[in-house]
């Protein structure tokens, strides 16, 4: 797991430099900023605690860590615009595999409680917050930096999947069918790891780091994000739904307002956070661009199916949900210039998806339902304010990611053992060694605690 690296490179101390993703161009997946790690001597703060071979491991793998986010991060624009798609690709899943080669060793610090961490420091930068490094003695922060990246690289991913590129042909570019999926894995992929941040890491940190977080690896902030993944995974399945002719008008409905819910949640939890001034007004300017485009999809079909019906004045209030779609498509267009002119500019991506469709259809409809309407049903009365939406549960779930199994390497640190679950789903932990089991009524696998309640976890004490 992971490479073995130089002695110059374990004494690398020069920062990955911490920019933007997609600076200059075409944002289909909004990523703010990967956070970079800094150098850490572990070995100095650490010499003696464990044995040499896995503090050497320890150091070797989080230079490789440093290595590789530094190839993912170019210095500046001109360097990312010479960067080709597989470039791009290959340096992603090399940084990627050198965090989940990490995380074993890193794993080992926090079973048994936090105990053997309690002189180490971890510093990264933090692109979205004030403050623009960060450094903690704790390894939850470590792990909370450790999952949000692998988010990042998820999200980063997908964006570049839904980029179009010119084919071997040399035609228009194009994003395919099999591009899109993808970049649906790659977004539920992102999701599960900002979710494994909630549900295995934050509520675990003591609430003293709690308070010391960045502004991106906050509650409301890992939420936001993971939400902001289904969001976009939801506006691809609408996509397909609007291209597939067997799909009914109750299934786009469904599909438009689970795409409201979800982005009304984003909102909801970005403006908790207190992101920096440039950052802030970048970020809500996508979300309030996206919320926007799911109103418009969300009112298109509904109106649609009011119009169907044969309740009281329901042809009105369709009338009504169709101009409130063109609205906020409209609306929509006019934050999306705005959130490409501000800082770090980027270029808005031309209408595509079911954005593209609806631009088309919702004037269309909107003037033919009108008249209609006036011919036909001009007797009715038109609602005080916009017909609420239905509410749907979110459909799109992400598979949970589990932290992996502690490295082997730790059943040698001095007093601490690794021992099996009774549960062959769980893997094995680190617990504290029972130097006198007799005088102790408990044994140490029921006095050890589990880090966190689903299978594949990491237990501590």
């Amino acid at each position: 797991m992971g490479c073995v690296l130089s002695s110059e490179a374990l004494h690398d101390t020069s920062p990955a430099p911490a920019v933007t993703v997609g600076v200059g161009g075409e944002v289909y997946v909004y990523v703010p900023g990967l956070r970079a790690p800094k150098y850490v001597d572990l070995r100095e703060q650490l010499q003696g605690s464990i044995s040499a071979d896995l503090l050497l491991r320890l150091q070797q793998l989080r230079s490789q860590v440093l290595i590789t986010s530094g190839k993912n991060m170019p210095a500046s624009k001109s360097k990312r615009l010479r960067r080709s798609h597989h470039q791009d690709t290959s340096t992603a899943v090399d940084l990627e595999k050198a965090l989940v080669n990490y995380l074993p060793v890193l794993l080992g610090f926090v079973t048994g409680g936090e105990k053997l961490s309690s002189g180490l420091v971890f510093e990264w930068t933090n692109v979205e917050d004030e403050k623009q490094e960060t450094a903690l003695g704790s390894v939850y922060y470590e792990l909370l930096s450790v999952l949000h990246l692998l988010g990042y690289l998820a999200l980063q991913e997908a964006n570049i999947c839904l980029t179009p590129r010119p084919p071997a042909e040399g035609y228009s570019p194009k994003v395919t069918e099999d591009n899109k999926r993808d970049a649906i894995e790659l977004l539920l992929k992102a999701a599960s790891y900002f979710e494994c941040a909630l549900r295995a890491v934050l509520p675990h940190t003591p609430e003293v780091i709690k308070a010391k977080l960045p502004a991106d690896l906050t509650e409301p902030m890992l939420k936001a994000l993971e939400n902001q993944a289904l969001g976009q995974g939801v506006e691809l399945q609408l996509g397909f739904a609007v291209d597939n002719v067997k799909a009914s008008l109750a299934v786009k409905r469904r599909l438009a307002c689970e795409h409201v819910k979800v982005w009304e949640e984003v909102n909801e939890n970005i403006e908790r956070v207190p992101l920096a001034d440039g950052w802030r007004e970048k970020h809500l300017l996508f979300v309030k661009w996206k919320l926007l485009e799911a109103r418009a999809g969300a009112y298109y079909f509904h109106g649609l199916i009011l119009d169907e019906g044969y309740e009281d004045d329901t042809h009105a209030q369709a009338i009504t949900c169709l101009k409130a779609a063109d609205t906020c498509l409209k609306d929509s267009q006019i934050i999306k210039i705005e959130f490409g002119n501000a800082e770090p500019k980027t270029k808005g991506p031309p209408l595509s998806g079911p954005m593209k469709y609806l631009s088309e259809k919702v004037p269309r409809e909107m003037l033919a339902k009108a008249r209609v309407f006036s011919e036909h049903y001009r007797n009715e009365k038109f609602p005080a304010t916009t017909p609420l939406l239905p509410v749907f549960s979110l459909a799109l779930r992400a598979d949970e990611f589990n932290l992996p199994p502690v490295d082997p390497a730790w059943e040698k640190v001095t007093g601490y053992e690794v021992r099996q679950t009774q549960f062959s789903d769980r893997p094995a932990f680190l617990a504290k060694k029972d130097l006198n089991p007799k005088q102790n009524g408990l044994s140490d696998l029921r006095r050890s605690q589990p880090m966190m309640d689903a299978p594949a976890t990491v237990q501590s004490r």
